[in-house]
């Protein structure tokens, strides 16, 4: 019987024992590919069967480099569903627009495809270990199906990594490394490690390209057994993009569909030198640092972008960078016009849709698919960025009332860096409102304006520019601020004394119920020793409470980034509150929120 398929040089041509090598071209170092014997698979198949069986990814199975089917490593990947975006559809203007949700694969990404055939190939070939370069997604994945297999993963990532994405990769027992570098740094010492130690090289390297393919035979599939006018899809290391269209190809040559895509690959700027080379220059020019919110697709030197680029190319398709500001934008309409919540990688593809239909680049009767690569959940600390931070408030009609009277929800995706900045000099009180009105489309209450004012105050004070994520906390610590009604406690001032290797000395001057007096003492660091001494000139106020918890979020920047501390805080009752302070002062957040915090629970005690 013939081969079913064998590996060769996308350069040389030149064909290559799996054996020996079944990443990279051991002549020219370029790429391999799988180059399937299609008359083998046509015996193969059953395609009536195929007709009728519902999508999923090893329905394909003779469509992949697997010889012995049997051995298959699978978590039931592929099937995911194909949304008709009516919303959406008609906020662009398009009649046929349609979601591809790789989201919905085992571990949220369309990695497990490829995963899939991977680690049923590391069986094949006798490896007892598996290793891998991620930016997070194949991590979480390749661990999957290592764990499945009982096979030890070592991963290597970058560092900085989404933290759901690294506790996806651990929860399944991968062995992690974070490199002081790029994914195009820790993916040169995975093939090292791979050739010290016999591990199987797990990547983005010819056999995941097959199990990815099957995006393309599942949505032809799901639209009738033909495929999209034009298809959407972000690029990273450019295999996913490569795949889908050597699906469709595939599908077209045994004749399941008659037509093919156009493919626009998508980049974020900042990491797009596959765009910058099909839209001007011959070849690709590595990014040496290549920087943006999309973290999934934050590749500087592409191990498959000639493969992309030649996928382009063939469709006669196209090739657009995005700005970070419309990617996490497109992330927040995507989630509220069609309840699809997509990590900001996978908002490329509608975020490009946008600009190309702004432009008139696309037509309203296409059939359009964009694939969402990635759940949202894999990075929510980023879609936080641009999200407003829900308020906490005590369980009160009125309290609640505050809020939605004030609908401030609607926070635009601007500043994604930190470098545009709202205020640099104190604002006169209508031009502070304009401000808000125009960023968080609300207006404030005269009580709560005024709150805002001397926030705002508080931190041109110290030197600060106010960006828009300074500002959304101060407007939220306004409103918190105006809902305590009595205030027994008041911090005027405090000063500290601390070292490198001895205790902080702290002093305050506190007004307690309108009593000034100066208290003085010891902790770990200086928030601990006024916390301290604080607590001294409380301790007679007949109830006893603790900080249980402490929280402090950085904005981006250097160190006068602005800091937001919450603290829970639980009395001898059990009545807990979460309290906050925002400054560019880590210890003056941090007393501003123990101060809220106390006179919360105060209020509470009372009753």
């Amino acid at each position: 019987m013939k081969e079913l398929y064998t590996l060769k040089c996308i350069g040389c041509k030149r064909e290559v024992d799996e054996a020996e090598e079944y990443t990279n071209c051991p002549h020219d170092g370029l790429p391999l590919e799988v180059v399937m014997n299609y008359e083998v698979i046509g015996q193969r198949i059953n395609q009536h069967a195929l007709r009728q069986m519902p999508p999923t990814a090893t329905k394909y199975l003779d469509f992949y480099p697997i010889r012995n089917k049997s051995r298959v490593i699978t978590l039931n990947e592929g099937g995911t569903p194909l949304y008709h975006a009516k919303n959406l559809g008609k906020e662009l203007g398009l009649k046929g627009l349609y979601i591809k949700v790789e989201g919905a694969n085992p571990t949220g990404a369309f990695k497990d495809r490829g995963t899939m055939v991977e680690i049923t190939k590391a069986i094949e070939l006798g490896k007892k270990a598996v290793v891998c370069a991620s930016s997070g997604n194949m991590a979480a994945s390749v661990s999957a199906y290592c764990a499945k297999a009982n096979m030890p993963a070592y991963v290597l990532v970058p560092q900085g990594t989404p933290i759901g994405k690294l506790a996806q990769t651990l929860a399944y027992g991968a062995r992690i490394i974070q490199i002081r570098g790029s994914y195009d740094a820790a993916a040169k010492l995975t093939r090292a490690i791979a050739m010290k130690n016999g591990h199987y090289l797990a990547g983005d390297y010819a056999y995941r390209l097959e199990g990815q393919k099957s995006q393309a035979f599942e949505i032809a599939e799901q639209l009738g057994w033909r495929a999209p006018d034009r298809l959407f899809i972000p690029i990273g290391c450019g295999t996913n993009g490569s795949a889908i269209w050597k699906g469709f190809r595939e599908y077209r040559m045994l004749g399941f569909t008659d037509n093919l895509p156009k493919m626009v690959g998508v980049q974020a700027r900042g990491a797009d030198p596959v765009i910058t080379a099909f839209n001007g220059k011959r070849s690709i020019e590595p990014i040496a640092i290549p920087k943006t919110v999309a973290s999934a697709i934050c590749v500087g030197d592409p191990l498959d972008g000639r493969k992309i680029i030649n996928a382009l190319n063939e469709s006669n398709g196209a090739a657009v960078s995005v700005e970070d500001e419309n990617i996490l934008e497109a992330e927040k309409l995507l989630a509220r016009m069609e309840s699809i919540f997509v990590e900001p990688s996978a908002a490329t593809s509608l975020a490009a849709l946008q600009q190309m239909a702004a432009a008139g680049a696309v037509d309203k009767d296409e059939t359009i698919v964009l694939v969402m690569t990635g759940v949202g959940l894999k990075d929510p600390v980023t879609a936080l960025k641009v999200l407003y931070s829900p308020p906490v408030v005590d369980p009160q009609l009125d309290e609640v009332q505050r809020y939605l009277n004030y609908g401030f929800y609607e926070v635009m995706a601007k500043n994604v860096e930190g470098s545009t900045v709202l205020i640099r000099e104190m604002p006169e009180r209508k031009e502070l409102s304009a401000i808000i009105r125009k960023n968080f489309h609300t207006e404030l209450s005269e009580e709560d304006l005024d709150e805002c004012m001397k926030l705002v105050e508080s931190f041109i004070e110290k030197g600060k520019s106010l960006q828009q994520g300074d500002l959304q906390h101060i407007i939220e610590k306004s409103f918190r601020k105006s809902a305590v009604k009595e205030r027994p406690l008041k911090i005027n001032d405090f000063s500290v004394k601390a070292g490198l290797h001895q205790k902080s000395v702290a002093t305050v001057r506190v007004s307690y119920r309108g009593k000034e007096q100066d208290f003085s003492a010891e902790g770990v660091g200086p928030v601990d020793g006024i916390i301290n001494a604080v607590k001294k000139s409380v301790e007679n106020n007949g109830f006893r409470f603790a900080l249980t918890d402490y929280e402090v979020a950085v904005s981006e920047g250097g160190t006068d980034a602005s800091v937001n501390v919450k603290m829970t805080m639980e009395d001898e009752r059990k009545n807990k509150v979460i309290s906050m302070g925002t400054s560019p002062d880590i210890i003056v957040a941090s007393v501003k929120a123990f101060e809220e915090g106390y006179n919360l629970l105060w209020a509470k005690n009372r009753k």
